[in-house]
């Protein structure tokens, strides 16, 4: 397995972390009744299940990205699309966290999914990949 490959593998795993701490602190937020005022909400009790619904969306994508990240550090040969996925989404993610005036922000994200990107597609990789299905 080239080194590329665990280097993509490695990154996703980083913004799957991030990702799940992310889903922890929704929960944590609701469990003490803190409510993000920006969101308008039509419904009386949808205040209640949008934070948990964020958190199981966020836990649910970042932890198959997770399992897919530590399968491919271990040389396997699922992992590569779930990480590729993601990191084709962060790209207008990054823009638009630098619309809304965090640039350094947006410079953080939009850099690691460039470089999960370019380590994933490299040829190496692709040669591996193609090779091991």
């Amino acid at each position: 397995m080239p080194n590329t490959v665990r280097w993509g593998g490695i990154i996703g795993i980083v913004q799957s972390c991030i990702g799940i701490l992310y889903a922890g602190i929704l929960i944590f937020r609701e469990l003490t009744g803190r409510h993000d005022a920006s969101i308008v909400y039509e419904a009386e009790d949808a205040n209640t299940w949008v934070g948990f619904g964020t958190a199981v969306f966020f836990i649910i994508v970042f932890g198959t990205v997770l399992a897919g990240g530590i399968n491919m550090i271990r040389g396997r040969k699922w992992g590569r699309g779930p990480i590729v996925m993601l990191n084709i989404i962060l790209l207008p993610i990054a823009y638009t966290i630098f619309t809304a005036g965090q640039p350094v922000w947006a410079v953080l994200v939009g850099l690691s999914a460039i470089a999960c990107l370019a380590m994933l597609f490299h040829a190496r990789s692709v040669h591996w990949a193609a090779n091991i299905y």
